[in-house]
């Protein structure tokens, strides 16, 4: 039995240690490094819950561009001469307008026009546009809308008239409401402006100017 065991052993020992008849080449001096393991990563980094914590691509949403405001577009460049068509000198049409799509919970769009240099006098005010509405077309009040009393006292538009010999400032506005009116055609200009000033989330300008000799 110690003999077989032994024999045993020796085998085992014979296999472990079986050499090919090559010698290893004896390291020189300056091969010291040692070999590192990958650094295990602890259980509570950060980058393991949140990917985006460790990636400088993916841009943070605190830094994102704030949304553009409204605009709104008219006949005339922002700013310009009115064209006399829209005025008390020519055919005093209510002019076409354009503007961006109503920010998201909006209820009703409402249109004013005011002289900056008479704010007491009313040019325009029309209210109970769908919120899906982007543009007017020149001299129209879409069916469900509604128009205020004018400075003259007529209900819808009346343009630009200043004293002779003067230029007056004009800003049309586009307000986004939250709530509907509730008001009517023929309402009163400070009526409605109150109850569109109450409801408006947003608004979009655009100006001009109208001179008369």
């Amino acid at each position: 039995m110690v003999l077989l065991t032994t024999t045993c052993l020796l085998i085992i020992t014979a296999g472990g240690c079986r050499s090919d008849g090559r010698t290893l080449r004896p390291a020189r001096a300056d091969q010291n490094a040692s070999i590192s393991a990958p650094a295990t990563v602890a259980p509570d980094d950060p980058t393991l819950i949140d990917p985006e914590a460790s990636n400088p691509l993916i841009p943070s949403t605190s830094t994102l561009p704030a949304a553009a405001p409204p605009q709104a577009i008219a006949p005339w460049q922002d700013g310009g001469v009115i064209d006399a068509r829209y005025t008390c000198d020519g055919q005093n049409l209510a002019p076409a307008l354009s503007w961006t799509a109503a920010p998201a919970g909006t209820v009703e769009i409402a249109i004013t026009m005011k002289d900056l240099d008479a704010p007491t006098f009313t040019h325009w005010v029309l209210a109970g546009l769908s919120a899906s509405t982007i543009a007017l077309a020149e001299a129209t009040v879409p069916v469900g809308a509604y128009e205020a009393t004018n400075g003259v006292g007529d209900v819808g538009y009346t343009g630009p008239c200043p004293p002779a010999g003067t230029t007056h400032d004009y800003v049309i506005t586009v307000h986004y409401l939250g709530a509907a009116t509730g008001l009517e055609d023929g309402s009163s200009a400070d009526g409605l402006e109150a109850a569109i000033t109450t409801a408006e989330t947003a608004q979009a300008d655009v100006t001009g100017t109208f001179s008369r000799p």
